[in-house]
């Protein structure tokens, strides 16, 4: 593994999330590019320079026929081959909300004919902070020594939808990465708006079989640092109270500082 890895986050068509992610990254010691997809297209072996690559968050395309599904068949039809030998490499991709429906679409996690990312239950877009818990049995290398994290979504369509044998399949595979719960750890079961989607077995994000490529729908990279919190103005005054310092790093980059440490940099971020 190389000790200067590099991330390359795409751009485009309604991405709108790719400043937060190369920065969540840049901040556990990754160096990395921000690339329009068009230039990735004409020239496809710039993923020969990068060991990271991300889809980040927006609504591409204004989520028309389906979220992600326009970006994903764009991507499809130009570098899928390219992106099946870049994922062949020993490397990690990340795909965040609209990401992970891109990722989800294009088939390099689970996605297509065998899970669908689709409408929210409750027919509404969705902003709100949640409570996820990590699967401590995935291999994984996004998910190492992360229990849970309380983190943002923004989405219409997070809602990851399967048949029994699928899920069966992902839970046997420890492929199931992260799942809604309530603020007490407790299982969200489907409950609103601790589920804040209905998602199939609570679940909030998805790897392929090597866990390398990660497809999650809340954003880690919107929940970096204590003072974007929710609850900011609680846990700043439990800190006082008590004579301590709140720590900045908050839940959402040790997703990024993992994918440093995979690649023996010394991110600045513990696990959660």
């Amino acid at each position: 593994m190389t000790n200067t890895p590099k991330a390359i986050v795409l751009a485009g068509y309604g991405l709108n999330c790719e400043e937060e992610t190369l920065y969540a990254f840049k901040y556990n010691g990754i160096d990395g590019d921000i690339v329009h997809i068009n230039d990735l297209i004409d020239n496809p072996a710039m993923l020969d320079n990068y060991e990271i690559l991300a889809v980040p968050g927006g609504f591409s395309y204004g989520d028309d026929t389906g979220s992600g599904n326009a970006f994903a068949q764009k991507m499809r039809l130009s570098l899928q081959a390219d992106l099946e030998k870049f994922v062949a490499r020993d490397t990690l991709v990340i795909g965040i909300c609209n990401g992970c429906q891109i990722l989800s679409n294009l088939g390099l996690v689970p996605g297509a004919r065998d899970v669908a990312v689709t409408y929210n239950q409750s027919s509404r877009y969705q902003c709100r902070w949640i409570d996820v818990a990590m699967n401590g049995a995935s291999k994984s290398p996004w998910l190492q020594g992360i229990d849970r994290m309380h983190i943002p979504v923004a989405h219409g369509e997070g809602r990851f939808m399967m048949s029994e044998d699928t899920l069966a399949k992902l839970t046997d595979n420890d492929q199931i990465a992260a799942t809604y719960i309530k603020p007490d750890g407790s299982a969200a079961q489907g409950e609103f708006p601790y589920n804040p989607n209905g998602s199939t077995a609570d679940i909030a994000a998805i790897t392929n079989e090597t866990g390398r490529v990660i497809a999650i729908m809340p954003h880690p990279e919107r929940g970096m640092f204590s003072w974007q919190r929710d609850d900011y103005d609680i846990l700043k005054d439990t800190a006082q109270r008590e004579g301590r310092d709140l720590p900045e790093p908050s839940d959402g980059l040790a997703i990024f500082a993992n994918a440093a440490r995979y690649f023996g940099v010394s991110a600045k971020t513990k696990a959660a």
